[in-house]
Formats: C-alpha cells, structure tokens, sequence
C-alpha cells in the first residue's frame, strides 16, 4: 500500500510540473507567436486615427468639414477643361475646384510675382492662429504711420484683434496689418517670420513674405500657391465671415474712434455666389485678386496676377470654370460695373 501511495504522490509531482513548464513556455510561445499580430493592430490603431477623424468630420452633417488638420498640405490635381479656356490680361491665374482638387483653369500658375496685399491673407491666418479674436492690442506710432491703403487707426486707440482683421481686409488697412503684426508677435519681423513658417508648413514652396501688408515688392507667391493659402484659410470659420462682409461699423467708444468699413472685393457683390477673398495691388504687382465662390454645390477659388482688369479675368475664368462643369452662371448686375 505505501508503494501504491509513493507513485500516486510522485505521478503527481510529475503532473504538476509538466503544468508549470507548459505554463511557463507556453505564455512565450503565445506572446511569439501572436507578437506580430499585436503589433500590427496597434500599428494601425495609431495610423488610423487621423483617419477615423476624418470620417467623423465628413459624417457631421451640421457643418462643413474642416480639413486643416489633415490636408495643410493639399495641393491641386489635373487639369480638366483647359484646351479650350478664355485669354486674360492677367500674366498669371488659376481656378481650382477646391473639393475635386481639379485645375479648371491654368495660366503660368506656378510663376513667381509680386502680391500685393495679397498677403494679407496670410496676415490674417496666422493671427488667428496666434491669438484670440477678443484679445485687444493698442496702436503703436509706427502702425499708425504706415500709409497707402488705411482703416484709419491712431496711436494709442485700442481695438480688438477682430476689429483689426475687419480694417485688414475690408479696408486693406496696411495700418492694421502691422498693429496686428505687433500685437500678435510683439513686433513686425518676428510675425513675418511666423508667416514664412506657416508658408512652409503648407508646402508653399514659391512663397516668401517680407511684410505683413504687401508693401514690400519683394514678397513674391504664385497664383496656385495662393488658391492653396486661401483654400485653407477658408477652413478658419472667423476668416469666412470677415472675407464675405460687404461693409461694417465700429461704432465709437473711449477706446477709439468711429470708423466706416467697406470691402473692396470687386466680385463680393456683383458675381454669384463669391463670398471674399481679398483683392491687391500695386504699381509693380499691377492688379491682383483672389476669390471664391460656391454655385450648384461647386466650391472654386481663383487667383489671377499682374492682371490689367482683374475683376473681368475673374468672370472669364469663373465662367469657363463652371460651364466646364456644366453650370451656366447667369450674372445681370454686370452691366452695371
């Protein structure tokens, strides 16, 4: 009986360890085997994030998609309908359909020009990416030294940095392109900087900034790298709403004066469906614009430099764009400007 009781107690042993080895090995066989596999998923777990939060973006039917977190880097695609596009005074111009990323309509648009307050446009994007539009900055002798085109602002006033992005583009307020530069980035050449930054990050790579209003001659871009800068701009829901504005009142207060604001976009009014963007110029750039505009679902921007009537390459480009894509704009007020 105790040789029976000897081998129940040593097989027992004997289970107990084959148990423990198979445990042991078989957790890092496991792990080995299935190593791969997890590694995979959280692989793509983490690459499919940003992709996830597109489809979240583009599934929000309440607004439009903001795509400034994945495509700061769109560029445009093919040509289509070009063959037989319209001539326009301008040296160069371009107009994207800016969901397709189709070239609707081509001229020299990857020639480097001068821009004029063109470049206001940046001016405001990198603003609103540095401060809140409630923020308040007060005018310097030097912003309010800067002449040309003007909102009108005086040393020592106070305004907001909204208040100040309206004078920017209504007005083209080179005054309120460097009270903006100063407040924002403490001072002009610092928020230039900001600029060439932003122009970099968004694969710009015909685009250098030497002002933040465009006086400088020697601030160049090209007319499909603006479609781009303004394409992403357009994303910013503050810059939509300043670009579209027709006119505005900053009504006095012991912060400032009262000053009439009035837009200068030759299109805002006249052409269907043009909500902004911002028009320029220059003896040396001649005239330039940038627009956009939405018809029949159909979102274009368009740029045209160096142009001797930019507002009618603008229609010729505009309407070639569109009835390339089937749609016939029909715009009566025409006549009248």
């Amino acid at each position: 009986m105790k040789n029976i009781s000897r081998r129940k107690y040593t097989l027992f042993l004997l289970i107990l360890m084959l148990l423990i080895t198979v445990f042991i090995f078989g957790e890092g066989l496991f792990k080995k085997v299935f190593k791969d596999e997890f590694l995979v998923k959280e692989d793509l777990t983490e690459k499919n994030y940003y992709s996830t939060l597109l489809i979240n973006t583009l599934s929000d039917s309440g607004s439009s998609p903001d795509f400034s977190i994945l495509q700061s880097n769109w560029n445009p695609g093919e040509e289509y309908g070009t063959s037989n596009q319209p001539e326009i005074s301008g040296e160069s111009g371009i107009v994207v359909d800016i969901n397709s990323g189709r070239i609707l309509y081509e001229k020299n648009s990857t020639q480097r020009l001068k821009i004029a307050s063109l470049t206001k446009i940046m001016t405001a994007v990198v603003a609103l990416e540095h401060k809140n539009i409630n923020d308040e900055i007060v005018v310097s002798l030097k912003a309010s030294s800067i002449g040309e085109n003007v909102m009108g602002i005086s040393e020592s006033e106070v305004y907001t940095l909204e208040e100040l992005l309206y004078g920017l583009i209504l007005n083209s307020g080179n005054d309120a392109a460097y009270a903006i530069a100063e407040g924002v980035a403490g001072n002009s050449d610092t928020f230039v900087k900001w600029m060439n930054m932003k122009a970099k990050e968004l694969n710009l790579n015909d685009t250098y900034f030497t002002d933040p209003c465009g006086l400088n001659d020697e601030t160049y871009s090209t007319s499909v790298d603006l479609v781009k800068l303004s394409r992403y701009a357009m994303q910013k829901e503050e810059f939509r709403k300043i670009v579209s504005t027709v006119s505005m009142e900053l009504p006095y207060s012991e912060k400032h004066k009262y000053i009439y604001l009035e837009n200068q976009t030759n299109l805002l009014t006249t052409y269907p469906g043009v909500a902004g963007i911002k028009t320029g110029y220059t003896e040396e750039a001649g005239y330039c614009l940038v627009s956009y505009t939405k018809n029949n679902n159909i979102e274009l921007i368009g740029a045209v430099l160096n142009s001797e009537n930019r507002k009618f390459d603008m229609i010729f480009m505009l309407d070639h764009s569109y009835s390339t894509l089937g749609v016939v704009i029909e715009h009566p007020l025409l006549q009248f400007y």
